[in-house]
């Protein structure tokens, strides 16, 4: 009994998930995926890698992967980008998984003020196992015992091949000399993912206002390296149907290691909730010329919209990227 409760409650969470985007705590760590925009925004060549693993008190586990890389064209002034993310919920069975192909072109505005327009265009596709599924019909009140058969329509109306569709983002990042902001959006189209034959379930837009500033920390101390000491303050604030979520933190750079902490929130009211924060989020990292490596663990403070705890692992890696003479827009994406 407790294996058919707990099914039922993949089948709640799993529908609940299908429609809207996964998050990330490290947000910046995923800049493709965050805004199209960000394509080829470190004027070389990065390779991004992340795994996000939710609900880990649950046998119920949601887990995502990405995989992404872009490149920076000077012959175009464009940036261009391919992205891959993935994701699985474990009881259910039910999976989504999308590619996008993301372009930014690169416009001076002035000495210290650079904006990036761009879009992504991608195919999406959406699959969840419904056998085992236990309906009313096939229940005995009296005697517990279970009908293998069921005669509710909804057997019949439920697709037997995964859900395909393609999608169109777009977005915009203005960068100045220690600050940027941009805003991305996906689902332009609105494509159709319902799992029911002739259904009408469409995927809203997600939208993404986000940003930051730098603050340098290595004027005046000999022992901090110029070139890696920060304080950089982020936030992200992201909206889809009824769903809204904002991340706020800093991230202390201190030569190759890196201690942050983001507070996640809700900006909608709940009754008999004081409080809309949802989650503390605690990071380290550990970089290099060449690469950067970043964890995070998310601790809930709320039961707003937490199952369990959340455990996210990034890594980016630049190839043919000489910061010497990084372009003072290219603050941290």
């Amino acid at each position: 009994m407790k294996k058919k409760f707990w099914f039922f409650v993949s089948i709640i969470l799993a529908v609940n998930a299908y429609s809207q985007d996964p998050v990330y705590t490290q947000f910046y760590s995923a800049p493709a995926i965050l805004n199209p925009a960000f394509a080829g925004s470190t004027g070389g060549t990065r390779l991004s890698f992340g795994y996000r693993d939710q609900w880990r008190e649950l046998s119920s586990d949601l887990s995502t992967i990405y995989a992404s890389a872009d490149s920076w064209f000077e012959g175009i002034n464009s940036g261009i980008g391919l992205t891959v993310v993935h994701q699985k919920e474990e009881l259910g069975d039910y999976s989504q998984s999308t590619i996008e192909i993301s372009y930014a072109y690169h416009l001076r505005l002035s000495e210290n003020l650079t904006f990036f327009p761009g879009f992504g265009i991608g195919y999406g596709m959406r699959n969840m196992n419904f056998n085992g599924m236990l309906l009313e019909d096939q229940i005995d009140i009296g005697t517990g015992n279970i009908n293998p058969d069921s005669n509710d329509p909804l057997i019949n109306d439920l697709r037997e091949d995964p859900v395909s569709y393609p999608d169109i983002s777009a977005g915009g990042v203005l960068y100045a000399e220690n600050f940027w902001i941009g805003i991305g959006i996906r689902h332009l189209n609105k494509p159709g993912i319902s799992f029911v034959e002739k259904g009408e379930v469409l995927l809203e837009p997600h939208t993404s206002i986000h940003g930051g500033y730098r603050f340098s920390l290595s004027k005046g101390y000999t022992y901090l390296d110029p070139g890696n000491s920060f304080l950089f303050t982020t936030f992200n604030y992201i909206t889809q149907n009824e769903y809204n979520r904002i991340d706020l933190g800093a991230e202390l750079v201190l030569n190759k290691f890196t201690l942050g902490l983001l507070a996640s929130g809700s900006m909608q009211k709940y009754e008999g909730e004081s409080s809309s924060l949802l989650s503390l989020n605690p990071l380290i990292g550990f970089q290099t010329d060449k690469m950067k490596l970043g964890f995070s663990y998310d601790f809930p403070v709320s039961e707003i919209g937490n199952i369990g705890s959340t455990a996210e692992i990034t890594l980016q890696y630049y190839i043919q990227k000489q910061y010497e003479r990084k372009r003072r827009w290219q603050i941290k994406n």
